[in-house]
């Protein structure tokens, strides 16, 4: 009896001895899967940080390209306003001068005239050396604009993999990284460079888009000068005038405006109004003198005597202004060249994060006037950047691993 007692308790330390290490891999193995489990936590939060600074890293230079756009179109703008301003000084100053000879057998109108057409005479002179000085200030400003452009761009494509690696670095030196862009093929960011293209205004194409994005932007007293400076019942004092542009032979652009003052009389008293007298007439000229009819606000159709008077009398601020370039998104722009993936490895585990920018105008806070949907462009810095969930191919291109 006491021999069977003593098997029995044998068998029960076996048994338990079987428990604990049962229990103690349970243990191991579930201490085990938590540190694999923080170890992937941290590895995924790398992977999102460095993918998502790129992103960011990515709108910004994407907006930088937007604003700097805008600012050559907005020194654009700026000139066409110093000439327009130029050109209706100098339609002032042959007004006063022509009322002055009007009336210079009156007494006394006669000095009052003499006296105004002197002091006209000396701001539009004063105002054209100013403009011209000003002129030339902005050209070469939308020439340090545009080397800006071509210059950062180029540097952006060397900066990105330098950002990420200090992203990864600042959490820790022992981890690899490499990165993508969407797809999984090609490193990031060889694509990065083509995403915009430099375009010249050397090339009549380029120089036409970005005058039609111009003159959509002019002030309305650039645009015309047109209306009415006194209208009776059966005469008239018509104003017109306006500001456009040409591109000149080296691609440059040159601003030139014109304006012009007429008496309008009607036919029989009761018939529509004929330009009947030239009152004033000016233009002026960037650089070139145009010798050709152009629109001016409709300047030739409401006073076409005094109008071409100007433009064969039309002066020249003399700043001539050389080809230049703006950044445009690419036209087989392929949507992996705004996405990254940036892959973390520290030898044992891996973790996978995508990121991308875009461009996004919300409609409630920025409304369009004409309520249509803007798409992806250069012009607008409403670029931003987001994390994305990879795709079915992003994985099956790495290997089908596992991604969380």
């Amino acid at each position: 009896m006491l021999g069977f007692r003593k098997k029995q308790t044998g068998q029960t330390l076996v048994m338990m001895t079987g428990v604990l290490l049962l229990v103690a891999s349970l243990l191991f193995a579930v201490t085990d899967m938590g540190k694999h489990a923080r170890q992937q936590f941290y590895l995924q939060s790398v992977a999102d940080n460095a993918a998502y600074s790129a992103a960011v890293a990515m709108s910004r230079q994407m907006n930088f390209m937007a604003l700097t756009n805008r600012a050559l179109i907005g020194n654009q703008v700026a000139i066409a306003q110093w000439v327009g301003l130029a050109s209706y000084l100098a339609m002032l100053e042959r007004t006063a001068e022509n009322l002055e000879t009007i009336t210079s057998f009156i007494p006394y109108v006669a000095q009052i005239t003499r006296a105004i057409s002197m002091i006209v005479e000396r701001i539009e002179e004063s105002f054209a050396e100013v403009a011209s000085r000003l002129v030339a200030f902005q050209t070469f400003v939308i020439r340090g604009i545009s080397f800006a452009q071509r210059a950062l761009d180029a540097n952006f494509v060397i900066q990105l993999p330098l950002l990420i690696n200090d992203v990864v670095s600042e959490h820790s030196e022992e981890l690899n990284w490499n990165a993508f862009h969407g797809g999984g093929v090609l490193p990031f960011p060889s694509l990065w460079s083509l995403k915009a293209d430099y375009k010249s205004t050397e090339n009549e194409e380029n120089s036409q888009f970005l005058e039609r994005l111009t003159i959509k932007s002019l002030d309305p007293f650039s645009l015309t000068r047109s209306y009415d400076w006194v209208d009776l019942y059966s005469f008239k004092v018509a104003k017109s005038g306006g500001t456009e542009v040409t591109r000149n032979n080296n691609g440059g652009w040159d601003w030139h405006g014109l304006d012009s003052v007429s008496l309008h009389t009607r036919r029989w008293l009761i018939g529509g109004f004929r330009e009947t007298l030239p009152m004033g007439w000016g233009a002026k000229a960037q650089d070139q003198r145009r010798y050709r009819r152009s629109n001016y606000g409709g300047a030739f159709s409401v006073n076409s005597m005094s109008s071409s008077f100007g433009l064969s009398q039309m002066g020249s601020l003399n700043v001539e202004q050389d080809s230049f370039g703006y950044m445009r998104l690419n036209n087989l722009l392929v949507s992996s060249m705004d996405s990254v993936i940036v892959k973390i490895d520290n030898g044992e585990q891996t973790a996978y994060a995508k990121a991308m920018t875009k461009f996004t105008r919300p409609k409630h806070i920025f409304p369009r006037s004409d309520s249509r949907v803007e798409m992806d462009n250069l012009f607008n810095s409403l670029w931003e950047a987001s994390l994305k969930p990879l795709s079915s191919i992003d994985k099956a291109v790495f290997g089908g691993q596992e991604f969380i």
